[in-house]
């Protein structure tokens, strides 16, 4: 596989419409015309439970992972290079902007943690229980997810063992969750963002 077939292998990966496919298969009901109206974990997670949230969330973890852990090494490049973050963020960019669902996905979240365990597994881990103990206590996927997404640089800036041109793919981190999360940054200052349980109007 050609580098250039492995960028496209990825994107594509990362667009795979996980929770619509999901939703509309398995449950007869699209995700995207409930809750949010966003085809994300968190929204199937509000809609139709846990147990689906799960589901969704585990295959897009993978997207993210498989782009950045193996995708490299069938085009001929080392996991830990630059190629390999590259490959991630496209994954992360096919979810967020999905070929298969008119170029509009998910906020990334779940990729983006398949691509961090896949590079810098420790600091991912860290960002996962981050990630988890937020959610729990504040009832609010997008803090947790904000937050986990700040965890992760400082945790592998601590780490010290990567190269500054690898730090700054990691900085990119919460700033793609940032730019995805502008809409829950907004309803959280009006103190309209819901939590996990409440019923929806406006999504998370």
């Amino acid at each position: 596989m050609s580098a250039l077939l492995a960028a496209i292998a990825a994107y594509l990966m990362g667009g795979f419409p996980t929770g619509v496919l999901v939703s509309r298969t398995l449950l007869g009901r699209d995700v995207r015309d409930f809750g949010s109206h966003n085809p994300g974990a968190v929204n199937v997670w509000r809609v139709f439970g846990l147990n689906w949230g799960f589901v969704v969330v585990a295959v897009d973890l993978g997207k993210g992972f498989i782009a950045a852990a193996y995708l490299p090494m069938l085009a001929g490049a080392n996991v830990w290079s630059g190629y390999a973050t590259f490959l991630g963020f496209l994954a992360v960019a096919g979810h967020i902007w999905s070929p298969f669902t008119g170029f509009r996905g998910g906020k990334g979240v779940g990729t983006i943690a398949g691509v961090a365990l896949a590079l810098h597994p420790m600091a991912a881990a860290w960002a996962i229980v981050a990630w988890c103990v937020i959610v729990l206590t504040t009832r609010y996927p997008s803090v947790a997810s904000l937050s986990a997404g700040m965890v992760f640089p400082i945790i592998v800036w601590w780490g010290n063992g990567v190269t500054q041109a690898e730090m700054l793919g990691v900085v990119f981190v919460p700033l793609i969750l940032l730019c995805t999360h502008f809409e829950n940054l907004q309803r959280l200052w009006d103190g309209k963002e819901l939590k996990i349980g409440e019923s929806q109007t406006h999504g998370s």
